[in-house]
């Protein structure tokens, strides 16, 4: 399913884009993440977990809003991750973003890169 770099879908309130490598996939999420898209965001995370690649990597940089349906979708896809064994991370939120997940105790719970 994921062999080669989607065009970024665009959805009601934000972008996303799904990158293959050869030990990783990362997902890319720009604009705002809320109820509006956050359970096809998941469904996107949950297949890149299942897709075999030992590393899912949720680029942030772009997220400007997230709510608590932005919560579920990250917790859904580390869940399936960790299911399969495969590694989660978070790549480069944003100072609202960070502390959304600072709040929400996921900034603990999930491995945060910053890249930039």
């Amino acid at each position: 399913m994921f062999d080669q770099i989607s065009s970024p879908l665009i959805l009601s309130s934000c972008t996303l884009r799904v990158e293959p490598a050869s030990n990783e996939i990362v997902v890319s999420v720009a604009g705002e993440l809320d109820m509006a898209d956050a359970d096809k965001v998941a469904s996107v995370l949950v297949n890149a977990a299942d897709s075999g690649k030992p590393l899912v990597r949720l680029e942030l940089s772009g997220l400007t809003f997230a709510d608590s349906s932005a919560i579920k979708a990250i917790v859904l896809g580390a869940q399936a991750a960790a299911r399969h064994g495969v590694a989660f991370e978070l790549v480069n939120p944003n100072g609202r973003v960070q502390r959304l997940l600072e709040i929400t105790g996921l900034a603990g719970a999930i491995t945060i890169v910053r890249d930039d």
